[in-house]
């Protein structure tokens, strides 16, 4: 098991590199991945082993990845700071950031924080702005997560399968209900207050790729208002689908992730 710590707070963030000579590229799941569901993501599986080289990240407050119940823990800049932290740890000093849903938030993060590691950033079902607290999804997790705090991760998935009328499969509950509820707490609560990720999109220079689902009504239309204040940002629409859909389904958009990738080295 191989784990990096971030000199700034002493957190240490579980991540596993699948070496190669490739160009780096850190994958950040949702707020409840495991490294292991997020190896199995389209995206990942679709980017060649010999040209990229393969690193996921456990976001700190879920999996192997420490803990911390302190809302502070996870501020912006520290979380940006645990990918910084696994890049020092791998003596690489640029990669792209691949994320989606809660780390395609984190992807703008690190956008943000440490333009000077970042290659390029795909970031899927995600925006930089603050987060309205009445989005419907927001207002299912952040309701959810209160009766976590009581009947464990159980009730947030059991809120989010009848917000989303689906079932989610075994290989991806069973990792999800080993996460601990108050530290997912202290990291939502932190991502509502923290305010916009960035006081001047306009003035970044990192090439882009954002997508999100048009039925995703918490975070579509800020998406697409990013990638327009970006300069060199593109944005794709993946029609009909909502947050959950736009999280799993990704194959229509694998062409211009390469495209992306390949021309940022």
């Amino acid at each position: 098991m191989s784990h990096a710590t971030n000199a700034a707070d002493g957190t240490r963030v579980y991540f596993e590199d699948d070496g190669g000579d490739g160009v780096p590229v850190l994958f950040y799941g949702g707020i409840f991945d495991w490294v292991e569901q997020v190896r199995a993501s389209e995206i990942a599986r679709a980017l060649p082993k010999g040209e990229f080289r393969h690193i996921y990240v456990d976001h700190r407050g879920i999996a192997r990845s420490d803990k911390p119940h302190d809302m502070a823990a996870y501020a912006m800049p520290l979380r940006a700071g645990d990918a910084v932290a696994v890049l020092d740890a791998l003596n690489i000093e640029r990669a792209h950031f691949v994320g989606s849903s809660w780390g395609g938030r984190l992807g703008f993060g690190f956008g943000e924080h440490a333009p000077d590691r970042t290659l390029a950033l795909v970031l899927g079902g995600q925006q930089p702005y603050a987060i309205d607290p009445e989005g419907p999804l927001v207002r299912v997790v952040t309701e959810g997560l209160h009766a976590a705090q009581r009947g464990g991760m159980e009730a947030l998935l059991h809120a989010m399968e009848d917000f989303w009328h689906v079932r989610f499969p075994d290989w991806q509950r069973g990792p999800w209900l080993e996460n601990d509820p108050a530290a997912i707490q202290a990291a939502w609560s932190m991502a509502l207050s923290e305010g916009p990720i960035s006081r001047d999109l306009g003035a970044w220079g990192t090439p882009c790729l954002i997508y999100a689902g048009v039925s995703d009504a918490d975070f579509y239309e800020q998406a697409r208002a990013a990638a327009e204040e970006i300069p060199n940002a593109e944005f794709i629409s993946l029609g009909g689908e909502d947050h959950f859909a736009a999280h799993n389904r990704t194959e229509s958009i694998i062409a211009t992730v390469l495209r992306v990738l390949r021309s940022a080295r």
